[in-house]
């Protein structure tokens, strides 16, 4: 074979292709390089098989990841050896290997209470880590997540007299495609004032961490008696924004889909159940039309 490459130098090219739409965000990227090091940073494109990847979901499995987040781990395999196998005249890849996926429940639905709402802030404020809670609270209004409301840049806020709008590009959210989020007036006071303080092309939460943000949710977590709580994490956040519209019953499912950058029907469909207010009034309509009909 002819100059044979390494499943390593698929990584950096997409390392060093991020932000540019092509690449992955930082925890596609972390769990990318620790595929490597479980597979061997030596290990050639054309070597993968079926037996690396049983190898790699057993050793996973052994160290009590969830199945959920085993898939996540091979959707960063999966995205290396595809892009070795679209372009064949460099990799000589000529199969790609089967990847077997674990079975997932419909995903989390946590979200966090009022109650739980008032604590966060109420710690946070105790702990004077007031930028985060500003970042939190954003994601709870916005249902961004993590990542994207950490990129975001000043350039991309627009703001009049009736709204203000953040436009996420493409480079930025998980799925490729740019989206706007128009803000609450809690969001839009948060914002608004960091801006003041940004150039344009500055990110407007540039100066926070990600893993600093994750490392105080989990101080959060321990701290209001949740550490058995699996699912509370940072992105239930997201997850009780799109709840709170669903249970509303003002907002139709499809558009809390697109606030929140849902391309799939399937992960819009897992708010469904929580409109009971909105189906009801579509009975109501049923049995306005039949009286009708029988009065016809």
């Amino acid at each position: 074979m002819k100059n044979p490459k390494m499943l390593s130098e698929i990584y950096r090219k997409l390392t060093l292709n991020a932000g540019k739409g092509k690449a992955w965000d930082k925890c596609q990227a972390s769990r990318a390089s620790k595929v490597l090091d479980l597979l061997g940073h030596g290990i050639l494109v054309t070597e993968v098989n079926e037996t690396h990847i049983e190898h790699l979901v057993s050793t996973l499995e052994e160290r009590g990841v969830a199945s959920s987040t085993i898939n996540r781990y091979l959707a960063s395999l999966s995205k290396m050896l595809k892009y070795a196998f679209k372009r064949q005249s460099i990799y000589h890849m000529e199969r790609m290997p089967y990847i077997e996926w674990n079975a997932e429940s419909e995903g989390r639905t946590r979200y966090i209470t009022q109650d739980e709402e008032q604590e966060i802030t109420q710690l946070l404020t105790d702990w004077n880590l007031t930028e985060y809670l500003e970042l939190f609270m954003l994601l709870l209004d916005t249902g961004m997540r993590l990542n994207e409301a950490l990129s975001f840049k000043k350039s991309k806020v627009t703001s009049s007299d009736i709204s203000t709008v953040i436009t996420l590009d493409g480079s930025i959210t998980k799925n490729g495609h740019t989206r706007g989020i128009p803000l609450t007036q809690r969001a839009k006071g948060i914002v608004l004032s960091l801006c003041k303080n940004c150039a344009p092309s500055d990110k407007v939460f540039g100066h926070l961490n990600y893993w600093r943000a994750e490392n105080i949710w989990r101080k959060l977590r321990k701290s209001m008696d949740l550490q058995d709580d699996k699912d509370f994490v940072i992105h239930c956040l997201r997850h009780t924004c799109a709840t709170r519209l669903a249970q509303s019953g003002k907002v139709e499912i499809h558009l809390i889909g697109k606030m929140l950058g849902h391309r799939s029907w399937k992960m819009i469909d897992r708010y469904s159940h929580l409109v009971p207010n909105n189906l009801m009034g579509a009975v109501g309509i049923l049995n306005d039309i039949n009286k009708l009909s029988d009065n016809g």
